[in-house]
């Protein structure tokens, strides 16, 4: 199927109420509160910086929550040696919606976190927690808002990695903004904030540009930042559909 650029940047230039309005089930690197109805089913795929990909998929068991599985492989498009990850699970189970007059998604789950783990030295010891996919639990809340009659989605939320390796010291606040307009969704997050006031240099500032070509099929490019290291790009396909 041959996508028409001037469709494409029609979709971009209608108000964002002609589209169903639904917050990612992640963000550029962190999770929602958001779960999939039951039946439904995603998968998606991400590359990122020095060649890794992600490859996630999960299915709705009810409309609260979702199971799936995760494996991580480093290097996988380039000239270095692959690293296979272990593979993992995830989940996700949403605890409530909120109240009519305060909508407030909250939920727990099991997911991955790209380690940009910041060493004021790098040695081999240290060296595995650097530009690899961790996974943890997390607590997060999802509080959809208005503005100029749009609603977009504030997301906050803490977690921690545990797997392959247990970082307790590691645990890390997490919060992040998502903007729909139509097919196209800008998102800004703020991850690694942890609770150490000598690691604010390791805050990461994330950007997210998704698009929502199909009603099944969304494409994101992403860019990781975090000062002294170089920028860490990522490009994003993901499929949801229902059996």
């Amino acid at each position: 199927m041959r996508i028409s650029i001037p469709w494409v940047i029609l979709g971009l230039m209608l108000p964002a109420t002609l589209f169903p309005i639904v917050p990612n089930f992640d963000m550029v690197d962190t999770p929602t509160a958001v779960t999939m109805p039951k039946r439904a089913y995603t998968m998606s795929f991400t590359e990122y910086d020095e060649g890794g990909i992600l490859t996630k998929a999960a299915i709705g068991l009810h409309d609260n929550i979702f199971l799936g599985a995760a494996f991580d492989i480093e290097h996988a498009i380039g000239r270095e040696d692959v690293k296979m990850g272990i593979p993992a699970v995830i989940a996700r189970a949403k605890i409530t919606d909120g109240w009519d007059n305060f909508p407030l998604l909250i939920a727990v789950g099991y997911d991955s976190i790209y380690s940009h783990y910041l060493p004021n030295e790098v040695t081999e010891e240290n060296k595995e927690k650097m530009d690899t996919i961790l996974y943890g639990p997390h607590l997060t809340f999802t509080k959809p808002v208005f503005i100029g009659k749009m609603e977009q989605h504030f997301h906050l939320g803490v977690r921690m990695p545990v797997q392959p390796e247990y970082y307790p010291h590691d645990t890390s606040m997490y919060f992040a903004f998502d903007f729909p307009m139509g097919i196209f969704v800008p998102i800004i997050e703020f991850e690694n904030i942890y609770f150490d006031h000598r690691r604010l240099r390791e805050i990461s500032t994330n950007l997210g540009f998704r698009f929502n070509i199909f009603s099944s099929l969304a494409f994101e490019f992403s860019f990781l930042m975090i000062p002294k290291r170089k920028v860490n790009r990522m490009l994003v396909i993901e499929f949801i559909h229902e059996f």
